[in-house]
């Protein structure tokens, strides 16, 4: 294999992988570097016995979601609309809590939230058209980005673009809590039912920023969820197909050793490991790296880290999750499911503020208090997960290494096992019989995702999606490093999930691209 490339890429989690295929496509030779055995990171797709596993998807927004989708611009760059298949969910959440009472359905749309919202809590009327509003508003500054809309919609729209810079000032350094205090008080069911889901990407709504809120939730209620049919594998192998096609190289079990500098502390190539142990050294004046600063670090030389490491040293990391996967013998509507995604909110939770005390839960063996529980029926939606008559069901919880440090593999192992059964049991408490009918199943915790994903804490979001301490400059992405060649292309430039993994790789192209035409 010809050495010599004009890009290498190490990692192949979303991010790398959208940078490598952009990049590519630029007639550039790129050659990626994935440590473990297949592409795609957190976003895999995988068999256990026969049982098919989602390793990370439950939904995303489409790129063609108006308001400007970062997706949108990879989609359309590399013509993926052919490729993969994006299957609608029809409403975007369950949500049961005993303080909401009778499950409440949050539908897409955001006529359709406000009506079922006033249904449900009449009393709050105008503080959830207000809420809305401000979430609607804040969105609308993506709109004017979107090519969606030319210049008579925005000539038309320009009115209202005072109230929209407002209501992102108002708030850019408030929390989740701050906000929904503000509109709803202590009526803390109409807060559950809103934001119900938090466990997905934090467990402390009184840190968590305002803003990550509005463009995570609020892309869903306003253009609905997105399953990528058959998998979340299949858009991770279609974009190491495209770095292939265009003349790269794409290896598995193939982990980075090293990075190389030049004289001037400039990236000429890197170390990386292949067929067994024999080292082997690629050259490239570019690296994207789709892994955490912390991994990076290592692989840099010593006199180099510091500077490297300065802007992300004492930034806080995101949660992790608990994920588990159980195969049943029979679809989930037979057992009473009536919904895609449900989110089961234990009744000790009284107040919206009890979300991070539900994650230190997993810290000790199984009591009589469960943490919230986001429960997904593939078979709902024509996912292509459910093919050979086992049907997954997977349920994520909010977690942190720190709850299985400390213990030996044994301990570590009996614990993990007696979460799967406490979780299965609290499945057959809500849906009667779908434990007898479980045939396969599988459960990774935070020291699982740290060990699959190489991030540090487990954290599977990059850094946390805190609240500013001071007003923000811009959105917080970070792309160039210290070192002349070296880009982030992770969920660590910027934001977690598809989306911002996505957007990631596609901003660190974009930085290149730009750096070398100024």
């Amino acid at each position: 294999m010809d050495n010599s490339f004009d890009a290498i890429v190490i990692g192949s989690g979303l991010g790398g992988l959208t940078a490598g295929a952009l990049y590519a496509r630029t007639g550039a030779r790129v050659l990626l570097l994935e440590r473990n055995a297949a592409f795609g990171g957190a976003a895999t797709t995988y068999q256990r016995g026969t049982l098919t596993i989602e390793a990370s998807l439950h939904e995303t927004t489409h790129p063609a979601t108006p308001g400007g989708d970062p997706k949108r611009e990879v989609f359309d760059a590399l013509d993926l609309y052919d490729d993969i298949e994006l299957t609608p969910v029809d409403d975007f959440q369950e949500i049961r809590c005993a303080l909401i009472g009778e499950p409440f359905v949050m539908p897409h749309g955001f006529e359709a939230v406000e009506a079922d919202l006033t249904e449900r809590f009449p009393h709050q009327r105008k503080n959830i058209r207000a809420f809305l509003r401000q979430v609607r508003r804040s969105l609308q500054l993506g709109a004017f980005r979107s090519p969606d809309h030319g210049l008579f919609w925005r000539t038309v729209h320009a009115a209202e673009l005072p109230l929209d810079l407002w209501a992102i000032l108002r708030d850019i350094r408030s929390s989740l809590s701050d906000v929904l205090e503000r509109f709803f008080g202590d009526d803390e069911a109409i807060k559950f039912a809103l934001a119900g889901n938090l466990p997905y990407f934090t467990d402390d709504p009184d840190d968590v920023w305002w803003l990550a809120y509005v463009f995570v939730q609020g892309g869903y209620l306003q253009g609905g969820g997105y399953y990528i049919k058959g998998g979340s594998q299949s858009l991770s192998d279609r974009l190491a197909e495209i770095i292939r096609e265009a003349g790269g190289e794409t290896l598995t079990s193939a982990p980075a050793t090293g990075i190389e500098l030049g004289p001037g502390g400039e990236v000429t190539g890197a170390r990386y490991r292949a067929s067994g142990d024999t080292e082997q050294v690629a050259y490239a004046p570019l690296v994207f790296a789709n892994a955490a600063p912390h991994v990076i670090e290592g692989l840099l030389p010593n006199e180099n880290r510091d500077a490297f490491m300065s802007p992300f040293r004492d930034r806080p990391l995101s949660i992790s999750l608990l994920s588990a996967t159980i195969g049943v013998d029979r679809r989930p509507a037979e057992f009473g499911f009536s919904s895609y995604s449900t989110v089961l909110i234990p009744d000790w939770m009284t107040k919206f503020s009890d979300f991070r005390k539900a994650t230190d839960l997993l810290g000790d063996m199984p009591g009589e208090r469960m943490p919230v529980m986001c429960v997904v029926d593939y078979s709902h939606i024509d996912s292509g997960l459910a093919e050979g008559g086992v049907f997954p069901v997977n349920i994520v919880c909010a977690d942190r290494l720190e709850n299985w440090q400390g213990l030996s593999d044994e301990d570590y192992r009996q614990r993990k096992d007696a979460w799967l059964g406490a979780i299965v049991r609290r499945l057959d408490a809500e849906w009667p019989g779908i434990a007898d009918a479980v045939v396969e199943s599988s459960i990774a915790t935070a020291r699982s995702m740290q060990q699959h994903l190489n991030t540090p804490g487990g954290a599977i979001y990059g850094f946390a999606l805190s609240r500013p301490e001071e007003y923000p400059k811009g959105p917080p992405q970070t792309f160039e490093t210290a070192i002349k060649g070296l880009w982030l292309s992770s969920a660590y430039a910027g934001g977690g999930g598809f989306t911002g993994a996505i957007s990631a790789g596609a901003g660190a192209v974009r930085a290149v691209l730009s750096d070398r035409h100024s």
